[in-house]
């Protein structure tokens, strides 16, 4: 009786029927959970990886808008997680910027970069030249709940360099309007002198911001510029008085106004057109091209200066640059003056100016190019038929014969209209190395919308352009637009926060490189 109890026991031990599932429903939950585990990491890696994209894009978002410290926090928000923003996501909730963003003046950036601290116009105040964004988020889990683990918090942070720097090298053409009514006074909202030293006000602090040379390096020295630039005045003046702007090679300040000439072309003829300037005239006027063109009119690229400070991290300019005294900025001289004579006639100045910058590049491989064009608004007036001549055959727009009604550049009629044609041309045409073209920026200063271009009204590429719809046509893009009228007829939509013209030379030097983000923890 005995061993047949032991025997039984022995064969319940042994029979394993029935075992499986409940292990299979142990194994069950494991194989859940940690795939649960797994998916929930996974979701929330992807939000951390949201998070940190979200608070980069704020980081240069605000970057883009300094020294304007009121407008970077703005755009901090705008372009943050936080909800109803435009880097909101549904995957993360109670996202927070606590108490940034925070502003800074690295010396790393300075000494570096190049990039010097901005005052800010803003709030907070002070000197920056980058900004930190932090942002906090929840991730809500998935399957966290089943370990009492609802969500994860997580953190993102990003720093951003403002623009401005060294970065790609640019060859700058400014184009001034020198006719006579820019020797008006000044409203007073710009400055307390004559339009035309109001504008130089604004070329100096352009300038002033430029880089024409290697950070550590001498750029009166020589050697390879980063940032050149050179005048252009229009009308054009004798080419042999051009230095008067400056004082000649003494750079003392100039007591006589170049003689203003005509606008000349040299052969408009249908067999052999030469539509530049003769070399006895030019535009081009700091620096002024030494000698006569070289073959096929194409300025010497000598033309260009990157002397106009001693270095990269010179707060002041160099007094001894010919395009320094000609913008003003050696004390004692006014530098450019307008003197008028002639009517308003942009194409030939802008054809020039792309020439000369073309002939720049070539000579400076690696760089790009840019044009500022500023003009008064005077455009309705425009340059008369007698204010236009050709040497060889006959202006188009002038006469009595079939071209009397032409527009087609070069021609007396429908001038506004060829002005935006050779800025459009300046921007699309491939620079020297198949590139994009040229960058046009264009201020207009005082323009009204009143009226029409007169030369435009009947015939023209362009019927019906006034004054500042002209200069908005003229720039490269919408943003590349600015007027110094914010509220009247004639303003820039895409610039309205920039109408001193001080300020908005300082958006065109700051628009010239790109925010961009450095290691947190820059110092």
């Amino acid at each position: 009786m005995k061993l047949h109890k032991v025997c039984f026991f022995r064969r319940l031990l042994k029979d394993t029927s029935g075992q499986s599932a409940p292990m299979l429903a142990f194994s069950m939950l494991a194989f859940i959970g940690i795939s649960g585990m797994t998916i929930d990491l996974g979701h929330t890696y992807v939000a951390r990886q949201q998070l940190q994209t979200s608070t980069n894009a704020a980081a240069l978002a605000g970057a883009a808008s300094l020294p304007n410290t009121t407008t970077a926090t703005a755009q901090v928000k705008a372009y943050s997680a936080m909800t109803g923003q435009k880097s909101a996501t549904p995957g993360l909730t109670n996202v927070s910027l606590g108490s940034t963003p925070t502003y800074h003046c690295l010396t790393t950036l300075i000494s570096n970069m190049g990039l010097g601290c901005a005052t800010a116009t803003g709030i907070p105040t002070g000197s920056y030249n980058a900004v930190t964004v932090t942002q906090t988020a929840l991730v809500p889990l998935w399957f966290g709940g089943m370990f009492h683990i609802p969500g994860f918090n997580i953190g993102a942070t990003a720093t951003a360099a403002m623009s401005g720097g060294q970065n790609t090298p640019w060859n700058v053409a400014i184009v001034i309007d020198a006719t006579s009514s820019m020797t008006s006074s000044d409203s007073g909202l710009q400055c307390a002198g004559t339009r035309e030293s109001c504008t130089l006000q604004g070329v100096q602090i352009l300038l002033e911001l430029m880089y024409p040379c290697a950070a550590g390096a001498t750029c009166t020295s020589g050697g390879t510029p980063v940032d050149s630039v050179s005048l252009f005045v229009f009308p054009s003046v004798l080419t042999s008085q051009a230095k008067d702007y400056y004082g000649g090679t003494s750079l003392t300040c100039p007591t006589t106004i170049p003689t203003i000439e005509p606008y000349t072309f040299q052969n408009v003829s249908t067999s052999s057109p030469n539509y530049n300037p003769p070399d006895t005239y030019t535009y081009q006027v700091a620096p002024t091209p030494p000698g006569t063109y070289a073959t096929g009119n194409i300025p010497n690229p000598a033309a260009f200066a990157h002397d106009f400070k001693v270095t990269d991290a010179s707060s002041t300019l160099n007094a001894g640059s010919q395009v320094v005294v000609a913008a003003g900025g050696k004390s004692g001289c006014a530098g450019i003056v307008g003197k008028g004579g002639e009517g308003t006639y942009y194409a030939q100045a802008i054809y020039q100016a792309q020439t000369a910058l073309i002939a720049q590049q070539k000579a400076n491989p690696g760089s790009q190019n840019a044009m500022i064009i500023l003009g008064d608004g005077d455009m309705s007036a425009s340059a008369s038929s007698s204010q236009m001549v050709a040497q060889t055959g006959t202006l188009n727009g002038t006469g009595s014969g079939s071209n009397k009604n032409t527009y087609t550049y070069p021609s007396a009629v429908g001038q506004c209209g060829q002005a935006i044609i050779a800025a459009q041309a300046a921007a699309v045409t491939p620079n020297a190395n198949g590139a994009s073209g040229t960058r046009v920026y264009t201020v207009a200063y005082g323009a009204t919308t009143s009226g029409t271009c007169s030369t435009d009204v009947t015939y023209s590429a362009y019927k019906g352009v006034n004054a500042c719809t002209t200069m908005a046509d003229m720039a490269s893009s919408p943003g590349y637009f600015y007027s110094d009228n914010g509220s009247g007829n004639c303003s820039s939509p895409n610039q309205l926060n920039f109408t001193k013209l001080t300020q908005i030379f300082q958006a065109i030097e700051r628009n010239l490189t790109t925010p961009r983000l450095v290691p947190n923890g820059t110092t």
